[in-house]
This record gives structure tokens, C-alpha cells and sequence, in this order.
């Protein structure tokens, strides 16, 4: 029932976005000096909120869940080929690729995000910048490592691993344990598909497989590699990001299980003990036949996975949920500048006991937000599902309080309003209806009746959502 209803708002909040998109377009026009600064905020709704969703919604139609050979964006897109597998354990990959000079990347975080717009910008160093995530077997890549060049992130070597699951072969019969994409980042530009801000990849993807080959066996003598020859056909492409790219089909396998990893396990990177404690697969992914689950590593002390799994698994609150409660807090503020700006007219309209109903109904619904957006942050499903109700009445009022602003003072202020309302509400549509959100609340929300012991009846209503 929650994938249902959150699936609701997704494609409600898609088509809210582009209604409020056009709208925006059309508004930025309306008056003389400001329009440029609103094709800003339009720009960032239709690269980052509209478009994405678009192919979300459309790419789960058409681009098959089972392994091609490619991965995919988080959005669907087609990405990256495979160019790459390995064979070994997550402590060997790491010991071999440190030794060769790449540096694992970290998490994309709002911190690394920041890092790593600073490094491209200011060309300052950033050896663990973060790469964006792709898609393979339904998850994002295991581990991922990145050379700089010139000593910044606007071009950079760079590679991402994904672990196969159990008892899951390639096309062919051919078992390995790991699959790799690796490119070459040439530069920063904007996306040809979704005209995000991103890296734009060297087009001649073969030479940087080759370039990882030769840069590990280079550095560790014990690894080894063979070929599979014409493993996809030789073609040209684009990726997710727009960008052309040409590969022979080709794929080496490097054997890395001769490398002695040498560190502590309790001293690894929390990275490499996510991918040597490995995972399942979700369940629409099983289904597409790719196994479901993946072994943790024999290498690593199971005390070293227990202690960080219990670690990891108190589920860190993901952004996209502290960016919708940060929106309905700036939405009950901005809808309260609002109502003092628009009071004349409102009074002029509805009356001064018309007006006075209005502003009690309106504290009622700023502090059923607030309300809401306190229980969300502290992971309630039902407020969740709440707050992006109480979102949707909001949209439905910014639409009917239109009529108070045809005449109100042309105030710069008085003018972005009736906009920046709207946009406030649709971010907060779009982050909380996203899979992040949905499922920390509803594993933190079950995790809270089952320790309270409340009714059976109650869990499994918390299950459903």
C-alpha cells in the first residue's frame, strides 16, 4: 500500500512540476528586470526536478531490469558500459587499486557535493571526490575510485564496481565476482538529457578500461588478466549524461585474489566494509533473475562486519527527507509573509470576518505542518504521508489565493511569492515521495511499535506503509 501511495504523489508531484514549470516560464516574462533571475529557479525545477522524474517514470516502462552490459542513472537513463570485471574480494580490489594510485571516492553526501563543486571551480585537490551513483543489479556501485589530474576534479580517471550476486553468471556462462565501468572525466558541462550540471566523459571508453588494466598490474605483479573477446558488440553510444561513446566490446577480467591486502580489516574505509559485508537484492530484481543476495567476503573478520552493520544499519536520515521537512518549515513562513502582504486585498474580497477566518484557518494549517514536519523528521510514516497531504491542500490554496494578487503593490518581494509558495510545495512533494525517504521512515516507524509492543494489527498497517 505505500509503494501505491507514494507512487501517487510521485506521478502527481511529476505532473505538478510541469504545470508549475510552464507557469514559471511564462511568469518570468510578466515584468521587466527580474525575468532573468526567475529562468534561474526554472532551470533548476526542469533539470532537477522535472526531467529527472520524466525519465524515472518513462525508463521504468521501456529499459529492461535484467543485465545488457550497461548500467543504468538513477533516474533510468542508460549509462556507462561494463568494460570491466574482477575477481577477488573487496580488501584485494582496495589493496590493489590504492597501490596502483587511485583513491576510493566517498559517499555523495551534501559535504562531498560542496567538496567537489569547490575542487572544479577553485581547482583545489580533492583525491576522494565523490562519483555519481549508477545502476547495476538494482543497486548503486559497491566501491568506486578516482585519480585526479592537475590536481582537481574537473578531469579525473575513474571506475565504479558493482558485486555480482551468487551464483549469477555473464552472458555466456562466464562467473566473475565483481563488473566494472570506467571512464575518463574531461570536463564539467551540462547534461544533454536532464541539463544537469555534470561530467562530461571521454567518448574513447577503451582507453581508460586499458588504463586500469596496465595502472594495477603495473603496481602489484600478482595480478593478472584475461580477455573475453567480443563480449558485447563493438558499437557507439551515449550514456546518461548525453555523451558519445565507443568501445570494441571487449572485456577484461583482472584477477586480483593473488593480492595480499596487508591492513587490518578494522582499519579498512567504511566503503570497502560495505562491499565486503554484500547485500541482498531487491525483490523486483530477483524476479529479473539476478539471484538474491551476495555473500560477505571470508577475508574479513565477521566481528569487523557485525560491529560496522550494526553501525550502518541505524539508518542515517537521508536528505532528501531533512530537505522536505526543511521545506514545509519555509513554506508555513513564507505562506505567513505572505498573508500579511496580501491583507488588504484579502479584506477587500472576503470581509473583515471572512479574513479573520481565513487567518484562523491557515494558523490551523501552519501547525498541523509543523506538526507533521516534527514527526516526519523523527521518522512517522503516517506523518510523512501526512505533511505531503497537507502539501497538496497548500498547492490548492497558492491556485485560489491567486485572485489576491492582482493588485497588490509591485514589490519584488510582493511578486515572488505567489511563485516560490508552489516551488516549495512541489520539493517537498518530490523528496518525500522518493524510495530515500519512504523506506527509512517506514524501518524506523516499524522498528518503534515492534520495540513498544504495540498490536500486531498496528505492525503490519506500519508494514504496509
Amino acid at each position: 500500500m505505500g509503494v501505491i501511495i507514494d507512487a501517487a504523489f510521485f506521478v502527481g508531484a511529476t505532473a505538478a512540476t510541469v504545470v508549475f514549470a510552464v507557469y514559471l516560464l511564462r511568469y518570468s516574462f510578466s515584468f521587466d528586470l527580474l525575468h532573468l533571475l526567475v529562468l534561474v529557479p526554472f532551470w533548476v525545477i526542469v533539470a532537477y526536478l522535472l526531467l529527472p522524474r520524466i525519465h524515472k517514470l518513462l525508463t521504468s516502462i521501456y529499459v529492461p531490469a535484467y543485465f545488457f552490459g550497461r548500467a543504468r542513472t538513477s533516474d533510468g537513463l542508460l549509462g556507462d558500459p561494463i568494460n570491466l570485471a574482477v575477481d577477488g574480494t573487496a580488501r584485494q580490489i582496495h589493496a590493489a587499486m590504492t597501490r596502483a594510485g587511485w583513491h576510493v571516492a566517498d559517499d555523495v553526501t551534501v559535504k562531498s557535493s560542496v567538496g567537489i563543486i569547490r575542487s572544479a571551480v577553485l581547482k583545489a585537490s580533492y583525491p576522494n571526490a565523490p562519483v555519481s551513483p549508477l545502476m547495476v543489479f538494482g543497486r548503486k556501485q559497491c566501491l568506486s575510485y578516482q585519480q585526479e589530474v592537475d590536481g582537481n576534479a574537473s578531469q579525473r580517471h575513474h571506475v565504479r564496481f558493482w558485486r555480482c550476486p551468487d551464483g549469477w553468471f555473464l552472458p555466456g556462462g562466464a562467473r566473475v565476482g565483481w563488473l566494472g565501468g570506467g571512464t575518463y572525466d574531461k570536463s564539467v558541462g551540462l547534461s544533454l538529457f536532464t541539463l544537469q550540471v555534470t561530467h562530461k566523459i571521454d567518448e574513447n571508453i577503451d582507453i581508460e578500461r586499458d588504463h586500469i588494466v596496465s595502472c594495477l598490474e603495473k603496481a602489484n605483479p600478482e595480478v593478472t588478466h584475461h580477455v573475453i573477446e567480443n563480449f558485447s558488440t563493438g558499437y557507439h553510444s551515449r550514456n546518461g549524461g548525453g555523451d558519445l561513446i565507443v568501445t570494441d566490446g571487449h572485456l577484461p577480467v583482472i584477477d586480483v585474489t593473488g593480492v595480499d591486502p596487508g591492513q587490518l580489516t578494522d582499519d579498512l574505509p567504511p566503503q570497502v566494509l560495505r562491499a565486503a559485508a554484500g547485500y541482498d537484492v531487491p525483490e523486483q530484481v530477483r524476479i529479473a533473475g539476478h539471484g538474491g543476495c551476495a555473500s560477505p567476503d571470508d577475508d574479513v573478520d565477521p566481528e569487523v562486519l557485525d560491529n560496522y552493520l550494526v553501525e550502518a544499519t541505524r539508518q542515517v536520515r537521508p536528505w532528501t527527507l531533512v530537505l522536505g521537512v526543511v521545506m514545509a518549515v519555509a513554506t508555513v513562513l513564507v505562506e505567513a509573509l505572505g498573508t500579511w502582504i496580501f491583507a488588504a486585498e484579502a479584506v477587500k474580497v472576503l470581509g473583515e470576518q471572512g479574513f479573520v477566518a481565513l487567518v484562523a484557518g491557515l494558523l490551523v494549517l501552519w501547525g498541523l505542518v509543523v506538526w507533521a514536519a516534527g514527526h516526519t523528521f523523527t521518522g512517522s510514516v503516517l506523518s510523512r504521508i501526512s505533511l505531503m497531504v497537507l502539501a497538496v491542500v497548500s498547492l490548492g490554496l497558492s491556485a485560489v489565493a491567486g485572485q489576491f494578487t492582482q493588485n497588490v503593490p509591485t514589490s519584488p518581494v510582493a511578486q515572488v511569492i505567489p511563485v516560490v509558495v508552489p516551488a516549495l510545495n512541489l520539493v517537498l512533494l518530490l523528496a518525500l515521495s522518493g524510495d530515500a525517504a519512504r523506506e527509512w521512515s517506514r524501518i524506523v516507524t516499524t522498528r518503534r511499535y515492534r520495540n513498544k509492543k504495540r498490536p500486531a494489527k498496528m505492525r503490519r498497517v506500519v508494514d504496509k506503509l
